[in-house]
């Protein structure tokens, strides 16, 4: 490595690592609403105890078959139906902000205005937007809807002008891949690149999802992670880890420990605003037993966290 080359990864490290302000980052949790049982008394209260900062409504790759006027997916039978109401109720319990994804796929933006403001009725503020899920993926609707990142940006801006107007006090992001691709899939390879270069007057942050992979552990999760920041130069751009876990079995070793260096590394990254885990409830990376509505123990390790 040139000297010139080193001097500049040293540069981008230490202000990548730059301890944020701690009451500037939001904490809290996501969760697939399609994959959370009743919504009863008990559940809430685990949630609540918790103490997260933010949630996240409906989920991540769900929005784009969920029908939040049924309060179901569409593609399946629901474990449970969870109407509107349900996010007022735990807006009331946790005091906690929301992330609120948008189906940019499947769904005109007038229909998801509806669903915000019929929300925003209940007395919970919309504050913050991200439009879509992981939609870099390789899945045949979101290649035919966004062919790459321009078409996905460009139609990115015409929902954020429509947005703004009805909602000028809130805050949007658009997506980035959190991981290194191989040149040969052109589409994410270049995805970054095309999202920024296209939305960076429009958005108010950027949104990456990051988990340690099967048998990887923290830092190598971290290492590669830091590698795309780099290339991807959102710069002063405020970002949202929507959704962040370790996909290693829950058995293993190091499983607790991984999770929790990933947690405190991303809550000190410089301009990280919000930080999500995955999931609070469901048959993988969660934090409350769906069956007993008991703490396991990646739920133990959050309700002492510290």
């Amino acid at each position: 490595m040139s000297l010139i080359k080193y001097l500049t990864l040293f540069a981008f490290l230490s202000t990548s690592l730059a301890t944020a302000d701690s009451k500037s980052v939001l904490f809290g949790f996501n969760q697939n609403w399609s994959q959370m049982p009743t919504l009863n008394e008990k559940l809430i209260k685990q949630i609540t105890l918790l103490k997260p900062q933010i949630l996240r409504y409906p989920g991540g790759t769900v929005t784009h078959s969920w029908d939040w006027k049924k309060g179901e997916i569409k593609t399946r039978k629901p474990i449970a139906k969870h109407h509107i109401e349900e996010v007022k109720k735990l807006y009331d319990a946790t005091n906690a902000d929301f992330v609120f994804v948008l189906d940019i796929v499947n769904s005109a933006v007038e229909d998801q205005i509806s669903m915000l403001k019929k929300i925003e009725s209940l007395k919970v503020p919309i504050k913050y937007l991200e439009l879509g899920n992981e939609l870099y993926a390789k899945d045949d609707v979101y290649i035919k809807k966004f062919k790459t990142g321009v078409e996905y940006a460009e139609e990115s801006k015409k929902w954020i002008e429509k947005l703004k107007a009805e909602f000028p006090k809130v805050q949007i992001s658009t997506l980035l891949l959190g991981r290194d691709v191989l040149s040969k899939n052109k589409r994410s390879y270049d995805w970054n690149k095309l999202v920024i270069d296209n939305t960076k007057n429009e958005v108010d942050a950027f949104v990456y999802h990051l988990y340690i992979a099967d048998g990887e552990d923290f830092e190598k999760t971290k290492k590669r992670f830091l590698k795309v920041m780099e290339k991807s130069k959102t710069e002063s751009k405020d970002l949202w880890i929507t959704e962040y876990g370790n996909q290693n079995p829950v058995k293993s070793k190091n499983y607790l420990k991984d999770l929790e260096q990933l947690t405190k590394f991303l809550k000190k990254l410089n301009h990280v605003k919000i930080v999500m885990s995955h999931q609070i409830i469901s048959k993988n990376m969660n934090k409350i037993d769906v069956d007993s509505l008991e703490f396991i123990d990646e739920g133990k390790l959050f309700l002492n966290f510290k």
